[in-house]
């Protein structure tokens, strides 16, 4: 009985950032779960790798972890909704540009 957990995805090649302070960026992290299973080298992490493990070659490209931060000030929020720029149905950047320009200046 295997001890090791498969991983579902492998993101590899890449500088993946840790927030350890002894070791703030390692090349590979392993998934399972929507939790990370480990981090290290492509070498190190293929004890988690099985044939339906999804690979990401990352090409060098840097991961983060995420901060979901959702959350409403309700007076503030309420009193100046129709007031903000709001970004939901803006497609591409130049029609965020239209929008931004279209809007007059409070200043």
């Amino acid at each position: 009985m295997s001890l090791i957990t498969p991983a579902e995805l492998i993101l590899h090649s890449g500088r993946i950032a840790t927030m350890d302070p002894s070791r703030p960026f390692v090349s590979t992290v392993a998934v399972a779960n929507g939790k990370i299973l480990a981090v290290g080298d492509r070498e190190a992490l293929g004890a988690h790798r099985t044939e339906q493990t999804r690979e990401i070659d990352l090409g060098g490209r840097t991961v983060i972890p995420g901060l979901n931060d959702s959350h409403l000030h309700i007076v503030r929020g309420g009193l100046m909704y129709n007031m903000e720029l709001r970004w939901e149905g803006v497609p591409s950047l130049a029609d965020a540009h239209s929008v931004c320009s279209a809007r007059p200046c409070s200043r």
